[in-house]
């Protein structure tokens, strides 16, 4: 199955509107030549703080697979957030 840069650009979204919805960062992906580039971008920065951060480069497969494992890190991180909120 081909990776499309339309397809990586909305897992992007879809993750920002659902993941990381309530975090201080989004993901963001480019491309740059024959590869891509994923970004984390701060919402609100702070003075002296940086917008953004470069994550990861790679082919259209390996920027899927990291999207992929950031989403799953996300999820782990929020709920165990939300445990700790109810303790």
């Amino acid at each position: 199955m081909k990776v499309t840069e339309r397809a990586l650009v909305d897992m992007c979204r879809r993750i920002n509107n659902e993941q990381l919805k309530h975090w201080d960062s989004g993901l963001k992906v480019e491309r740059r030549g024959n590869e891509y580039s994923m970004f984390r971008l701060v919402r609100r920065p702070k003075e002296g703080q940086a917008r953004c951060l470069d994550l990861y480069r790679g082919s259209p497969r390996e920027v899927k697979a990291f999207i992929d494992g950031f989403a799953n890190a996300a999820e782990l991180a929020n709920s165990g957030a939300s445990d700790r909120v109810r303790a």
